[in-house]
């Protein structure tokens, strides 16, 4: 859940970065390439992670009914 709040803060503030006006002045001297590389780097992070959390939560192997080795006695 913390990875998860963290990546979307950080899509959050670098969308904002490309996107916002007023915030034109701190970011003018850095490239949109790079703003726009690192937004989809984000994106990226951020699916994997999701996608991972929930393959390893729904990969639970149960083995409880699983019979090996069953043996029956013969009838005489």
């Amino acid at each position: 859940m913390k990875t998860t709040i963290i990546l979307i803060a950080a899509l959050l503030f670098n969308t904002s970065l490309l996107f916002a006006e007023s915030l034109l002045v701190l970011v003018k001297k850095i490239d949109p390439v790079v703003l726009i590389s690192i937004e989809a780097l984000l994106i990226v992070l951020f699916a994997a992670h999701k996608f991972l959390s929930g393959f390893s939560k729904s990969m639970k192997i149960d083995f409880d009914c699983l019979e090996v080795f069953v043996y029956k006695k013969k009838r005489s």
